[in-house]
């Protein structure tokens, strides 16, 4: 179907129509002249790990937001599949199996691979709460997160 413009020209498709089309294509031009307001993003690397070979082929990521409360430990325990995260509120005592122990603060990265012992994970604050926002690298939501292993 042809339409005739009020200019005698002819065109697939409505006049309204081209006026919307229009109408969208420049709204992004303020958007394009505000971007060359700013400095180029700045990417800081904060982790880089490599998923260990007994982690599941990745076709899902979950996230979850974890609290703690003051003075809460995890306790002794694994991951069947990787998990990365960073401390979202708080600070955290962490020792992942054979390595030092160490403070995480608020915005603070860390890594737990699959089937390495996870020694310590623990709100470092007996008076305050702390939160960690984790994302789960897994192949299927049936797969359990986390094997608590007891004391140790």
């Amino acid at each position: 179907m042809s339409y005739r413009s009020e200019a005698g020209r002819i065109s697939r498709v409505p006049t309204h129509f081209q006026a919307l089309i229009a109408g969208v294509a420049l709204s992004a031009f303020p958007a394009a002249a505000l971007a060359g307001d700013f400095p180029p993003l700045q990417r800081v690397p904060v982790l880089e790990e490599a998923i260990p070979s007994v982690n599941p082929p990745v076709k899902l990521v979950r996230g979850a937001r974890v609290r703690f409360a003051p003075g809460q430990p995890v306790g002794l325990h694994l991951h069947p599949i990787s998990v990365v995260g960073v401390v979202s509120a708080g600070t955290f005592v962490y020792k992942r199996e054979g390595e030092a122990e160490k403070v995480l603060k608020t915005g603070d990265s860390f890594f737990e691979p699959a089937g390495v012992t996870i020694e310590r994970f623990d709100n470092a604050s007996s008076t305050e709460p702390a939160e960690l926002t984790v994302f789960y690298l897994t192949d299927s939501k049936d797969r359990p997160l986390i094997e608590l292993l007891g004391a140790k």
